[in-house]
């Protein structure tokens, strides 16, 4: 695994808990996914908010492992504005502990976990992430 780099950032983890899915089992999906991180369940909506960039490394390895690198950094290009990218994962394969990205909201049937990422040195983060 390539060393993490030591970059200032933001990262916004959020996902929907919808009335007829157990919230145990939502937050342990997001759970699956990002790695050392305290959410917060309020409002119908697990939230995560973190500047370390060690809770992706999870998707960081899936993503290798899978080989779907060229997936994911077309995501993060498309979704990128200024300073700051986005991507989804599939709730539904992260309940298992798979990273599936979602190029599509709707590929999610009871929606997807959204992360977004802002940094000043966003090439360099998503140069770690998908290797640019």
């Amino acid at each position: 695994m390539k060393e993490v780099p030591d970059i200032a950032l933001d990262i916004r983890v959020e996902c929907q808990v919808y009335p007829s899915e157990d919230p145990a089992k939502v937050l342990r999906a997001v759970k699956n996914v990002v790695s050392n991180c305290s959410p917060e369940v309020a409002d119908g909506r697990i939230r995560i908010a973190s500047k370390n960039l060690e809770v992706l490394i999870t998707i960081y390895e899936q993503i290798r492992s899978r080989r779907v690198t060229g997936v994911f950094r077309k995501v993060l290009l498309r979704n990128m504005i200024a300073n700051s990218t986005w991507f989804y994962l599939n709730k539904q394969a992260a309940f298992v502990g798979t990273v599936s990205i979602c190029e599509e909201e709707s590929e999610s049937p009871l929606g997807p976990i959204k992360i977004s990422i802002m940094s000043n040195e966003l090439e360099s983060v998503m140069n770690w992430l998908v290797e640019f």
